[in-house]
């Protein structure tokens, strides 16, 4: 793989002196987070209120599924970023990795000179500090699949009695919460943290991935694809921040790896003979040479809900379990984090009972409706491999029915022509396409990339072209009167989107209900 024409700046010492503040800040402190409502952010805002902290905030907008979480634990709220929300009582100001140096409330901060951080680096003291005070951080990162095996570690250790400490980033059900320090009762060698590794950058003032901020003593690195176009040229420069968190894992430390990922593979082999890398090097997947490996994968589409056996073989010793989760993308997941728990000496016979009994993640292929025989599932999928196999999974879940998918481009990436050639083969498994217009590129970009936005008129034309049956519109209301209209017993809908789809999964069901 060849080197990165340009890389993300490095992690500097003035991140590490924003944590060691952070780590000495005492209970009772008002901390005001300025961008609280999305998942990361919200989650932190749990972690504070439960260490002690005050915690103020503030948002463009309160929206699901993280709004009733905010409102449930910090005060006051803001709606809108203004500089009075800034007063000289607060300790600290987390800075969210959407807000823009030209925020009127950082404004505020910069004038006030408050003490400010941004949400990794609150992170790595609050919930991981040093090795001296919890002795195995988990770390996952990828492209794809990062908030579900982390959720899943988690559940595996949790049912093993290990407590651990975690950061999930979405709401994991069969949880009480996303975010949680492990035990202060636990001696430091038993103490456990797991965190999902997020390679968007962490804030204006800190240009580096988020998982940077994080001590990897056990890192999972799932997939390696492009995205997040707005601060990335090439999927090289994404493997340069990989390698970079490879080179963090400790000599006695272990890195596994996804099999089934071509440029992951190479990124692996890259590795060999780099001096900065000193940690173990394991596999899982489907490879029959590899530590963790996927034996057998059986379906039963007849069950309610569908259900799918499998038999993992874990280092030599075979685990057998059913679980509802769908499609080879989650049985991955699954092995990914059994190999994670038998690293850590959990007993397989509790990984197989916590696996068959895991319930997934909130908007990561949700049922949200079972109305007059319409099903109707929430999926946060955007990136055109994860729409590929979520819908794959389903299609071989259900296939009697109807697969109808609505689809918005939301984030930065899929909203511009980055993946206008991808989304083609993405809606293979659907039977009918429905996509929302992009009017809006964004004008955020770190890169020298045009700014171009998806033509979604093309990629109808294209899947049309292809014999799938696809429209677009306009407007969300537009798209929910089609589906009204278009909608029949036996359906299975798919909405799909990083966002809220303009409340479409809140609004449709009632329609359908009506």
């Amino acid at each position: 793989m060849s080197d990165a024409p340009r890389s993300l700046p490095e992690m500097d010492e003035a991140s590490v002196a924003r944590a060691k503040f952070v780590s000495n800040l005492k209970p009772g402190t008002r901390i005001h987070i300025i961008g609280i409502c999305g998942t990361g952010t919200a989650s932190l805002a749990t972690l504070l209120v439960a260490r002690g902290f005050t915690v103020s905030g503030s948002d463009k907008s309160f929206y699901p599924p993280m709004d009733e979480v905010v409102r449930r634990i910090a005060t006051p709220l803001f709606e809108g970023f203004r500089a009075e929300n800034i007063t000289n009582e607060i300790g600290l100001v987390v800075i969210g990795n959407s807000v823009s140096r030209t925020n009127p409330e950082v404004e505020e901060v910069f004038k006030r000179n408050i003490a400010y951080a941004s949400m990794p680096e609150v992170l790595s003291s609050l919930l991981i500090g040093t090795k001296a005070e919890c002795k195995n951080s988990v770390v996952v990162i990828g492209t794809h699949g990062k908030t579900t095996t982390t959720a899943l570690i988690v559940t595996l250790l949790e049912q093993a009695g290990r407590a651990p400490g975690y950061f999930i980033g979405g709401l994991p059900r069969g949880l009480s919460t996303s975010v949680r320090a492990p035990s202060a009762k636990l001696p430091a060698n038993d103490r456990i943290v797991v965190l999902e590794g997020d390679e968007y950058d962490s804030a204006f003032f800190a240009k580096w991935p988020k998982f940077h901020s994080y001590r990897p003593d056990l890192l999972v690195v799932t997939s390696l694809e492009f995205d997040h176009g707005d601060i990335y040229e090439s999927v090289e420069q994404i493997a340069t921040e990989f390698t970079r968190a490879a080179a963090r894992v400790p000599k006695d430390g272990l890195i596994l790896l996804f099999d089934g990922d071509k440029k992951l593979l190479e990124l692996a082999r890259s590795w060999k003979g780099k001096p900065e890398i000193t940690a173990r090097l394991q596999f899982y997947g489907r490879n029959s040479d590899s530590t963790y490996r996927i034996e057998r994968r059986q379906l039963d589409p007849l069950s309610t809900p569908p259900t799918q056996e499998l038999e993992f073989v874990l280092d030599g010793e075979p685990l057998r379990f059913k679980t509802t989760l769908t499609g080879e993308y989650n049985a991955c997941n699954m092995l990914a984090a059994a190999a994670v728990g038998r690293t850590l000496g959990c007993n397989p016979r509790v990984l197989a009972a916590a696996l068959s009994q895991y319930q997934g993640v909130l908007r990561r292929q949700q049922v949200i409706a079972d109305v007059g025989g319409i099903l109707v599932i929430e999926d946060f999928a955007h990136h055109p491999t994860a729409v590929s196999e979520t819908l794959c999974g389903l299609r071989e879940a259900y296939p009697n029915r109807r697969i109808v998918v609505a689809y918005e481009p939301r984030s930065n990436t899929s909203r511009r022509a980055f993946f206008q050639e991808a989304y083609r083969a993405s809606f293979a498994s659907a039977d009918l396409v429905v996509i929302r217009e992009v009017t809006d590129p964004g004008n955020y970009s770190a890169t020298t990339t045009p700014l171009k936005a998806l033509n979604v008129g093309v990629l109808v034309s294209a899947l049309t072209a292809d014999g799938k049956q696809a429209v677009s519109f306009a407007s969300v209301e537009e798209i929910e009167q089609y589906l009204i209209r278009t909608m029949r017993q036996g359906d299975l809908v798919v909405l799909m989107s990083n966002g809220d789809f303009g409340g479409l999964p809140n609004s449709l069901p009632q329609q359908i209900a009506t």
